[in-house]
């Protein structure tokens, strides 16, 4: 028989609202054997569980799980160590059911059960051919990569694309590669050279680059570069007017739409930055960027300003790691809604104005959510798939 407060614990660990105390109480509890089975069949006879999908992985789940044990659940603070193997014990009893409870309804109403759950959205990356046809591209396939025509020109190992490497050609025929929000992929050029899409990004590049011309590619959004080196032909991106001229280097730059700026961040080489070409397309006022150092260039007034800056701040993402640092609330929201393709509504100003720190690794939108509204009181609530911020 559980007692009425051992009830209620485990319904707060359930609902995710049990503070560190009571999960270390509730863990101590059930490392008695009848005490675990008393937890396992109160959850399957009380609550409604939900597969975790059709055919569960359970492999990959518990390797996530160590990964959770091993990492800051609270993106603003760490736990200690032993508390974090303790609670593991409570969350391990669930995997050992079978089940990943997605969300406990107390009450039973199946109508709120609904209205709380935020599900990312789910888009395919898609690559437009030089003739305007979109080819889809499946993370989870090993395929080959074809031509307009055809022809084969590399291979896509799940959420890699390879481009066969070959001799500079005479005629320039483009892809464009659509990365929709809560996806990332990378692509690997004919040349070598290696760029990391993040969510919400599009990239139109050669599949061959012509000789004697310098390698040139179109960004919207956010990349990557780790670019081959050929001092024949400098590799140029665009970005909005922003051009930017390498030989040979690593670098962040960041341009979507809805921001004021193109940043780049330089890792290592150099980088020219401008955005006036003379007639016979040289670049116009320069301005080089060092390693460790950002340029941000500001869409409206034309000027570049530069600092130094810790460069993994603005890379971790192509780890699946999100760092902000003094990053402005709207700056986050913005960046989460790409990052797990959600919509997160705001009508708080002066919040989204507000500065923070905060660091994301495994966590899920919903973890992610909760932390803010656990450490900065940030109340929300979740309609139609939409998260709104009081």
């Amino acid at each position: 028989m559980i007692s009425r407060d051992i009830k209620k614990r485990i319904v707060k660990y359930l609902t995710n609202e049990a503070n560190s105390a009571e999960l270390d109480f509730l863990s101590k509890w059930i490392e008695n054997s009848d005490n675990e089975k008393l937890f396992e069949t109160y959850v399957k006879t009380h609550y409604e569980v939900r597969l975790a999908m059709s055919k569960p992985d359970m492999d990959s789940i518990k390797r996530k799980l160590s990964q959770k044990i091993k990492k800051d659940k609270n993106p603003f603070y760490k736990y200690k160590i032993g508390p974090i193997l303790k609670y593991a014990a409570v969350i391990a009893l669930i995997f050992g059911i079978g089940y990943l409870y997605q969300k406990i309804d107390v009450s039973n109403d199946q109508e709120s059960l609904q209205e709380n759950l935020l599900i990312p959205k789910e888009e395919a990356i898609t690559i437009q051919l030089d003739n305007g046809s979109l080819q889809t591209i499946d993370l989870d396939e090993e395929k080959k990569i074809k031509d307009s025509k055809g022809n084969l020109i590399g291979v896509q190992n799940k959420a890699q694309l390879k481009y066969d490497k070959s001799p500079y050609r005479k005629e320039l025929v483009y892809n464009t590669l659509n990365v929709p929000n809560g996806k990332r992929v990378d692509v690997i050029l004919s040349d070598g050279t290696h760029v990391f899409l993040n969510s919400g990004t599009s990239l139109r590049y050669p599949i061959n680059f012509v000789k004697g011309i310098q390698r040139t590619v179109y960004l919207t959004g956010e990349a990557y570069f780790d670019v081959t080196e050929d001092k024949d032909h400098p590799f140029v991106v665009h970005a909005d007017e922003m051009r930017l001229k390498v030989l040979g280097t690593k670098f962040n730059i960041s341009h979507y739409s809805e921001d004021q700026n193109v940043n780049t961040v330089l890792v290592t080489g150099s980088v020219e930055l401008y955005h006036n070409e003379s007639t016979n397309g040289n670049p116009v006022n320069t301005t080089v960027l060092k390693p460790g150092f950002k340029a941000e260039w500001g869409k409206s007034n034309k000027e570049i300003t530069i600092e130094n800056v810790d460069t993994r701040i603005y890379t971790a993402w192509t780890e699946g790691k999100l760092i902000f640092r003094n990053a402005s609330f709207l700056k986050i929201r913005n960046t989460l809604e790409r990052h797990y393709n959600v919509v997160i509504n705001n009508t708080n100003e002066d919040l989204d104005a507000q500065l923070f720190d905060a660091t994301f690794d495994i966590e899920t939108i919903t973890e992610v959510l909760q932390a803010f509204s656990k450490s900065y009181a940030i109340e929300y609530s979740i309609v139609n798939n939409e998260v709104f911020i009081n």
